[in-house]
């Protein structure tokens, strides 16, 4: 009877020294280092991703002059001037925010409001305004400026007065501009537009 009571009790008692053994001897490192490298998968993933999508936005070409100005002034950001300078000049060709009328032929006949002659064909299309004129000149003088060539940056600074931009302190201190304030032309070109008093000229002086 003594030997049948303890059979179980001894075989209950390998049992769980069989489990404590496992438990012991189970190498852990396994468990605890596979999750970092998943997850380091995964962020090397969406950051291929990421690269791509810039990639194929940066690959993207303009359709308008807003993203023509838009592309190049990211290319000045990333230093990148001879990109930013074409990217101006594109732009410049591309559909503006004025709407107009291109007339393209006369209409045969009578003139729909009386008149012998008839009147003129024409389809819509978009142009620059002045302020899309400014922008584009001044953006690239400030390209031009960086390229170092201060003959085409005041000639397009000149441009953009001319089409209205008077904002003449932030020329006078665009660090964009730096290569050319304090040149020659530079000073004689805003002597012109924007004359500081000078009192020793009242004496021709």
């Amino acid at each position: 009877m003594n030997s049948l009571s303890t059979t179980p009790v001894l075989l209950f008692t390998i049992l769980v020294i069989i489990a404590c053994t496992n438990a012991f001897t189970t190498p852990t490192p396994t468990l605890i280092l596979q999750p970092s490298l998943q997850q380091r998968r995964t962020s090397s993933s969406a950051l291929s991703s990421s690269a791509s999508a810039s990639g194929a936005q940066e690959s993207i070409t303009p359709k308008t002059f807003r993203e023509g100005e838009v592309l190049g002034l990211r290319c000045m950001q990333d230093g990148r001037h001879e990109d930013a300078l074409e990217a101006f000049k594109k732009a410049m060709t591309l559909p503006g925010s004025r709407s107009d009328i291109l007339r393209t032929a006369n209409v045969s006949g009578p003139s729909p409001v009386g008149g012998s002659k008839g009147g003129t064909e024409g389809r819509r299309v978009q142009t620059l305004d002045e302020f899309e004129y400014q922008a584009a000149h001044y953006n690239m003088a400030c390209a031009y400026a960086s390229l170092g060539n201060v003959g085409e940056s005041v000639a397009n600074l000149k441009k953009a007065f001319t089409f209205g931009f008077d904002n003449y302190e932030t020329v006078r201190v665009d660090p964009d501009l730096e290569n050319v304030q304090g040149t020659a032309e530079f000073d004689r070109l805003m002597e012109e537009v924007d004359p500081k008093f000078n009192p020793f000229g009242l004496f021709g002086k």
